[in-house]
């Protein structure tokens, strides 16, 4: 049983699959230390929050950074930079508080 849930992920990743919001919120769920809060409504990209940020205030982020996909952002009463950083093996968009390095908001399709 095992083995076939293995070959299963298997496909599915090479399907690129998992980074559906659906399959995304999954993997959040599993303690992975990111929240699934939804998806932005400007670009459609699934948003994920460090567990230190609120969802609110993700998506508030999100709709920053998407609205004139500027390097820094003011949202939820922070300044965040954003940008484009390499995935394994897609790139993601993600932003940062700079204040709190572990404050992070990721943005994937």
């Amino acid at each position: 049983m095992k083995a076939l849930r293995l070959r299963i992920v298997t496909v599915l990743v090479g399907a690129g699959v998992l980074w559906s919001p659906g399959v995304a919120q999954a993997l959040a769920a599993q303690g992975t230390g990111y929240a699934y809060c939804g998806v932005d409504r400007a670009s459609g990209l699934g948003v994920m929050a460090a567990r230190s940020v609120p969802c609110r205030a993700a998506l508030d982020v999100a709709a920053a950074y998407t609205k004139g996909r500027a390097a820094e952002v003011h949202a939820a009463g922070t300044r965040w930079v954003c940008g484009e950083r390499q995935g394994d093996p897609d790139p993601y968009q993600a932003c940062a508080d700079v204040r709190s390095g572990g404050r992070v908001v990721t943005l994937v399709s």
